[in-house]
């Protein structure tokens, strides 16, 4: 599937990554906002295994079988490895397809690293969920909301007071703010009377602790996966 949404995204932005006129800036803003937000929903399609699995998990953690870090690290091991590769490829044809700038190591780097955020949150909203009916009405209206405060579609410096704290834990923030980083560092061109990454006020990001930020998403989302799985009691049949 993420090769098919792949072909899609280098097919409707095929060749227009190094167009750098003011009215293309925003189709390169948005495919790099879609790069960070693909992830992030299709964390859902690793939901039903953890809940699936939670009759076994139970019984055999009772039975003293393996340590509940085990059992979520090894899912995490398989799942992270198999995301490597075939992120790999996947970014690679949409970063030379849609010729895009900046370094292809750093614009893989930040959509693998979105992905293992998005596969250690459905890890943490399964654990927490008493079924998977539960699970998958939770994850997706959790990721809608990263969506406002991420930047894109609302400006950061646009967002009311009283929810600007909400973008600080919003971890697509990150990925698509070194994204930008990566694409605009080396020529920022200009947007209107100013320009374009600090209309979106990222001329100070640094690409690398950006993406940085957002994995210290996965380890929290990671030890909270953990505590959860660790100490609630499971009403299983």
């Amino acid at each position: 599937d993420k090769i098919l949404i792949g072909l899609l995204v280098m097919t409707l932005y095929l060749g227009k990554g190094d167009n750098y006129n003011q009215d293309n800036l925003i189709n390169i803003a948005a495919v790099l906002f879609m790069m960070v937000v693909l992830p992030a929903f299709g964390a859902a399609a690793y939901v039903p295994s953890l809940v699936l699995e939670r009759s076994l998990f139970v019984r055999e953690r009772a039975d003293g079988l393996y340590y509940t870090v085990t059992y979520l690290l090894s899912k995490m091991f398989d799942e992270l490895v198999l995301a490597a590769l075939a992120s790999c490829g996947m970014t690679a044809f949409v970063f030379y397809g849609v010729q895009l700038r900046g370094e292809w190591v750093c614009f893989w780097m930040i959509y693998y690293v979105t992905l293992c955020v998005g596969i250690v949150l459905a890890y943490f909203v399964a654990s927490i969920s008493p079924n998977l009916d539960v699970a998958n009405a939770l994850l997706p209206t959790y990721v809608v909301t990263l969506l406002f405060f991420a930047g894109f579609l609302f400006r950061l410096t646009d967002i009311p007071p009283w929810w600007y704290w909400y973008s600080f834990i919003d971890f697509l923030r990150y990925t698509w703010g070194g994204m930008m980083a990566n694409q605009f560092q080396e020529e920022d061109p200009p947007f209107g009377n100013t320009t374009f990454l600090e209309y979106y006020g990222l001329e100070t990001v640094d690409k690398w602790r950006y993406c940085g930020f957002g994995a210290l998403f996965a380890l929290f989302f990671f030890l909270a996966a953990l505590t959860a799985m660790t100490f609630k009691t499971y009403q299983v049949r």
